[in-house]
């Protein structure tokens, strides 16, 4: 995974870039002005931007990042709730807490990647207001592991009422990989029963039906 951190700031560009390494990234390009920015954007392969620090500068570089069709996450430590629903509305995917465990940050950088949109969840209170703001619909906490395609699969057949057997014989797959999948998807969804693995999927974004 690519990380262009972009960043006027440069005590926030450090700090910031403490926390990624931390996250396990490898790869960290830095753009301290909206120029280096998009050079960075247009010669790296499939980056996520991470910016923050003062709102008018982060914002700017949101911008770019919409421009060129690159997700990007804002990381705010003042009026968090106020810069997540100008973040979201101004085509950002992500909006959280400057603070964020490395860990948790690894886990948002993952579910961007993998087409989500990531608030902290302090801000979840907020996300009617960023939903009618024309931000996206889904939305996943910020501790969470994004389902995988096979998962969601699964999850489909068991909110349309079929069965283990029913859903090994859909997909060609063994019962026992059923299982072992939609164990998988309960530890990641933090639930017990089908029921509440396929309302925690919609609530978070993953499953439609």
């Amino acid at each position: 995974m690519t990380i262009i951190l972009a960043a006027a700031s440069e005590s926030f560009r450090e700090r910031v870039h403490e926390r990624l390494l931390e996250a396990g990234c490898e790869t960290i390009r830095v753009a301290a002005s909206l120029s280096a920015l998009e050079s960075g954007v247009r010669e790296c392969v499939n980056p996520t931007v991470v910016t923050g620090g003062d709102w008018p500068s982060a914002r700017a570089f949101v911008r770019v990042a919409v421009r060129e069709s690159v997700p990007a996450i804002v990381l705010s430590g003042f009026a968090p709730a106020s810069v997540a629903r100008a973040a979201l509305a101004a085509g950002a995917r992500g909006a959280l807490d400057a603070e964020i465990s490395a860990t948790a940050l690894a886990a948002a950088l993952a579910a961007v990647q993998a087409g989500l949109t990531v608030i902290d969840h302090l801000l979840l209170s907020a996300a009617p207001i960023l939903r009618t703001a024309g931000a996206p619909e889904a939305t996943a906490h910020r501790y969470a592991r994004p389902l995988t395609s096979r998962e969601q699969q699964i999850l489909a057949l068991v909110a349309s009422g079929t069965s283990n057997k029913g859903v090994a014989r859909a997909l060609g797959v063994s019962t026992n990989t059923v299982k072992f999948h939609l164990a998988a998807a309960f530890e990641k969804l933090d639930v017990t029963t089908r029921a509440e693995a396929v309302a925690q999927a919609i609530r978070r974004g993953e499953l439609s039906v």
